[in-house]
């Protein structure tokens, strides 16, 4: 995973910007619906916690989930990084009616000492995992299981793409890919539409490596350069192109996983 190394951690300096924010987020003004998020404690093993940042719609009292089944949308962080960094992103998504599952993986995480690129091959496990487990837990009676989009940055996009490999759950619907490689791991099982981002200046992971991923994909996809864009910026409220790559990320997400009305 060459490219992986010290100047991904400064770009996350920059996502950072997107804060963790309070427990509670505004969707609406005047007193309406609220986005609210929870940590739920996971490990696929005593060595591989996977802490989840869920974030869902709140009930009418402002409480709790909003009622029916929601679709869900599993958002990967890169090497260095973590889930609140992508608050905006992900408050986005579930003010649309999703309900949004953000693993914190144990050996590339922010709060690590020394992220271990080496462990990403090992992240679409523990990224199925978390599905299981949220989808046969308490959360079960307001998840639509069967209808899941995989989102990712970086190293967190390289591990969506290798959650379709072969054998993989048919509930796995759409995925998009920001700022990603290739997985070591082929593609394969049911075709699912995927949707690739990347800056043609990216120092990190060049664009090139975004395209020789897309390229191996076998099913219906699209690639979007993010014109004079560098690894990740875009992601940030405060960046100019924001506001066109959140909302192209929001129409893929409702247009191949559709939230029901």
């Amino acid at each position: 995973m060459r490219g992986f190394g010290a100047v991904l951690a400064v770009t996350f300096l920059l996502v950072a910007g997107c804060g963790a924010g309070p427990r509670a987020h505004a969707a609406a003004v005047g007193g309406g619906p609220r986005v609210l998020s929870r940590v739920v404690q996971l490990a696929r093993a005593k060595d591989r916690p996977i802490p989840t940042t869920v974030w869902f719609l709140s009930g009418p009292a402002g409480t709790g989930m909003a009622a029916g089944r929601h679709p869900i949308v599993l958002f990967s962080h890169g090497l260095g990084g973590l889930p609140e960094q992508f608050t905006p992103l992900a408050t986005g998504w579930a003010e649309a009616g999703y309900v949004v599952a953000a693993p914190t993986y144990p050996r590339t995480n922010g709060h690590v000492k020394q992220p271990d690129a080496g462990d990403i091959h090992n992240q679409p496990a523990d990224a199925a995992y978390v599905l299981r487990k949220l989808v046969g837990g308490t959360l079960a009676p307001h998840l639509d299981g069967e209808h899941v989009a995989v989102v990712g940055f970086s190293a967190g996009a390289t591990t969506t793409l290798g959650m379709f490999r072969k054998g993989h759950s048919p509930s796995l619907r759409a995925a998009v890919s920001i700022a990603g490689r290739r997985p070591s791991t082929g593609f394969g099982g049911p075709a699912a539409p995927m949707l690739f981002l990347h800056g043609d200046e990216d120092p990190v992971v060049p664009i090139e490596a975004g395209r020789a991923a897309y390229d191996a994909v076998p099913w219906p996809k699209t690639f979007i350069p993010v014109h004079g864009a560098g690894h990740g910026q875009y992601l940030n409220p405060g960046h100019p192109d924001y506001p066109a790559t959140s909302a192209r990320i929001l129409d893929f997400l409702e247009a191949n996983v559709p939230v029901p009305r």
